[in-house]
Order: C-alpha cells, then sequence, then structure tokens
C-alpha cells in the first residue's frame, strides 16, 4: 500500500514537472523571438543586462532542464539564479511573474529533501 507521504511526494514531482515543462518553453519561446526580432538593439549591452539575461531566462532554463534528471540540484540552480536576478536587480523583485518562474525549482527542492527523509 502507497503511503500519503509517498502520494504527496509524486504529486509535487509531477506538477514540478509540468509546471517546468510550461515554463522551459514559454521561456525559449520568448528568447528565441527576441533574439531573432528584427528590431532587437545591436550588440551594445550594458554588462549588468547580460548578468541579468544569463540569470533569468538562462539560468531558469537550464536549472529546469537539469532538474528532470537531478530534482535538488536543478532546482538550486532555478531558485539561485532567481535570487541573484533580485540581488542584481532589485527593481525586478517587485515583479511577481518573474518571480513566479522560480515555483517549479521550488517544487523540486521540495521533492528532494522530502523524498531523502523517506
Amino acid at each position: 500500500m502507497v503511503s500519503k507521504k509517498q502520494k504527496s511526494l509524486t504529486m509535487t514531482l509531477w506538477i514540478a514537472r509540468l509546471l517546468g515543462s510550461v515554463v522551459i518553453v514559454f521561456l525559449l519561446f520568448m528568447t528565441i523571438g527576441e533574439l531573432l526580432s528584427t528590431d532587437s538593439k545591436t550588440l551594445m549591452i550594458k554588462t549588468s543586462d547580460a548578468i541579468a539575461l544569463l540569470l533569468f531566462p538562462v539560468s531558469t532554463i537550464i536549472g529546469l532542464l537539469i532538474a528532470f534528471r537531478w530534482e535538488g540540484i536543478g532546482g538550486l540552480i532555478t531558485v539561485g539564479g532567481m535570487i541573484l536576478l533580485h540581488i542584481i536587480r532589485p527593481d525586478l523583485a517587485s515583479s511577481l511573474l518573474i518571480s513566479a518562474f522560480a515555483i517549479p525549482g521550488l517544487l523540486y527542492i521540495i521533492y528532494a529533501v522530502w523524498s531523502k527523509e523517506y
């Protein structure tokens, strides 16, 4: 018989995978669209903007892709990148939409911690 904790773990993992997949597809669509747009600015990017671009969406995509195999590491990359983004660009900390992209990473971390106890 499967325990309630095991069911909760499985549900947490599948919700994280589903949300993570949606986030990956959306961020890839957004990033590729921005890179291929004809009216985008030339390569004159400030260093802080380049770092912010690496932290979001690049670290989010990479972290969620890694989380499909290694939940804890991928979740830490996703959430850590988001935390660093908010440190570097505090003006984005008030945006709940950007912060919401870290939810799958948090779920992966919760799964990794709970599954080690089980």
